[in-house]
């Protein structure tokens, strides 16, 4: 095969136009009105097809032959069986329709990363956080919170509060099979709302307000059951990972879980502001109700509570939910309701056995 090409000297960079003969005999001769060159083409490297872009040989010296006639060259290939794996990208590359399904398949697989990949990666990291950055992200984020919220000490009485403490512990024993990994503890404020709410390292704490909106303590217990289940499955660090999608990325890419440690006192500042999603809720009132259901009291108790503790957004029906990242409390409370059905089923129709 004749072909015309420019070649480039390894010492100069002025260019010669030259005829370039691919002969049978596997060699590659480069002529001119004054030049002549001959090299084999096994010690001659030739670039791979990238679109429309010129092609060329390395010429062992360093030299540069440089071929803008591409289907020429591509016949040659073919002829003489030198395609590699980049002559079919390159074809793919040249039709529309797998570069639109090409491009297709990229988003749904960054769409499915962002739906499915990035929590999982968050539990896994999550879950393998040294316990001292989950006890510095508490320490501050609890500081936080008094400071923002205007916690102050609690005023219920200290009975009271043992009893409370008494139970929250005996809770998180049974329903945490790693507690011992954790430093579970309850701590009371007084605050201008009813609330509760867990961190990282196994604090819980609880507002007197809440407390004295309750009509039975079984509807307190059911509010901590609901905060040791939080814990026990690290929702409040998962949340800060998912949000922060490109440090995670990071944190896998390295392998080093540690550096966590390195989001430093922004870490109360995301514990705070990103919440739980609808997942994380439901998942907490499964395991209380589960608790709860197991000890004898039934999820009435949570129901209740929730109902008279009603978030912000849940009687606007499904334009609340829409706009909130909770799911709303009548909703939790027919999954309440609906998980002790499913539970108490079996036991009231048990199957017949042949």
């Amino acid at each position: 095969m004749t072909l015309t090409g420019t070649y480039y000297a390894a010492s100069f960079s002025r260019a010669l136009e030259v005829i370039v003969h691919l002969a049978e005999d596997d060699s590659l001769r480069l002529t001119s009105a004054d030049f002549q060159r001959w090299e084999s083409l096994r010690d001659c490297q030739l670039s791979e097809p990238l679109g429309s872009m010129a092609r060329h040989f390395t010429l062992p010296d360093g030299a540069r032959l440089e071929i803008t006639d591409i289907a020429a060259i591509a016949s040659w290939e073919k002829q003489q069986a030198r395609s590699s794996g980049m002559h079919f990208v390159h074809g793919l590359e040249s039709r529309w329709l797998w570069v639109v399904a090409a491009a297709s398949f990229l988003l749904a697989f960054m769409a499915a990363g962002y739906v499915w990949g990035l929590p999982i990666a968050a539990k896994f990291i999550a879950f393998k956080l040294p316990p001292k950055i989950n006890e510095l992200a508490t320490d501050q984020a609890r500081t936080a919170f008094v400071h923002l919220m205007s916690f102050e000490d609690s005023k219920l009485a200290a009975d009271k509060r043992t009893t409370f403490n008494a139970q929250f512990m005996k809770m998180a024993t049974t329903m945490d099979p790693s507690h011992a990994k954790r430093r579970y503890r309850l701590e009371f404020f007084a605050a201008p709302f009813p609330n509760a709410f867990a961190l990282p390292d196994g604090l819980v704490c609880i507002t007197d307000e809440l407390i004295g909106k309750a009509k039975d303590d079984k509807e307190i217990y059911g509010v901590l059951a609901h905060e040791i289940i939080h814990v026990r499955e690290q929702h409040g660090m998962r949340s800060v990972l998912q949000n922060s999608a490109v440090f995670l990325i990071w944190t896998l890419m390295t392998g080093d879980v540690s550096t966590v440690a390195g989001m430093g006192s922004a870490l109360p500042a995301m514990l705070a502001q990103s919440g739980y999603s609808r997942g994380f809720e439901t998942e907490a009132d499964q395991g209380a109700a589960e608790y709860m259901i197991k000890v004898g009291w039934g999820t009435k108790p949570l129901a209740d509570m929730l109902q008279r503790i009603d978030p912000e957004f849940s009687n606007l029906g499904n334009a609340g939910e829409a706009i909130s990242t909770h799911p709303l409390t009548e909703k939790r409370v027919e999954l309440l309701k609906a998980y002790e059905k499913k539970v108490a089923e079996p036991l009231t129709n048990p199957q017949k056995t042949p």
